[in-house]
């Protein structure tokens, strides 16, 4: 009678063998008009990726919620953009950020 092999020690290799690592990870092209700006990408308040000069692609945690893009370029407003939720399955997003010009005087108080 050949040796038997515990069922834990079997069902645990099976089960490795199912495990196919982290998720890829997602893209996101940030455009701004004008180009040029330096953005800051992050997740649930926590810093992702940074990207300058816009356009540029962040590649992110496709699982990190309540992300948001903050761009800023000289002699231009700050840009605060969040992003909705997406499907995990969705491996690349656009964003497009129109940079407002700072009055000639200054920027606003």
């Amino acid at each position: 009678m050949p040796p038997r092999v515990p069922f834990a020690i079997l069902s645990a290799a099976l089960l490795a063998g199912c495990y196919f690592g982290p998720p890829e990870p997602a893209e996101i092209l940030v455009n701004t008009d004008p180009p040029g700006a330096s953005c800051l990408l992050t997740g649930q308040g926590q810093p992702l990726a940074t990207i300058a000069p816009t356009p540029a692609i962040a590649l992110v945690d496709p699982a990190a919620g309540g992300l948001a893009v903050s761009c800023r370029r000289p002699g231009f407003a700050d840009a605060n953009v969040p992003l909705p939720p997406y499907p995990t399955s969705l491996r690349e997003r656009r964003v497009e950020i129109a940079l407002v010009p700072n009055p000639p005087w200054g920027p606003p108080r």
